[in-house]
């Protein structure tokens, strides 16, 4: 979905497109790894292990543990980051 959404935004130089559908392919790469995680530890009969999840109110990026001082995708400082 979101390449085929990245391709239009760069085909039509939609800078802010092309930023936000950057943002939310690499950020659903990193869910796509958690989700992977928690599956296969339910399929072997164990709960799935969470630390301290962080989010990015800007770009969406994901971690577990503790917060970079800096976002790797927007650069949004590390107070911005919503804990859960």
């Amino acid at each position: 979905m979101y390449p085929a959404f990245l391709a239009v935004a760069e085909l039509q130089e939609e800078k802010a497109a092309v930023r936000s559908n950057s943002w939310a392919l690499e950020t659903e790469k990193i869910h796509a790894g958690m989700y992977g995680a928690a599956k296969a530890a339910v399929e072997a009969g164990k709960d799935a292990e969470v630390g301290q999840v962080y989010v990015c109110p800007v770009c969406g990026w994901t971690g577990e543990g503790e917060p970079p001082d800096r976002c790797p995708l927007c650069g949004a400082k590390k107070e911005k980051f919503v804990a859960f």
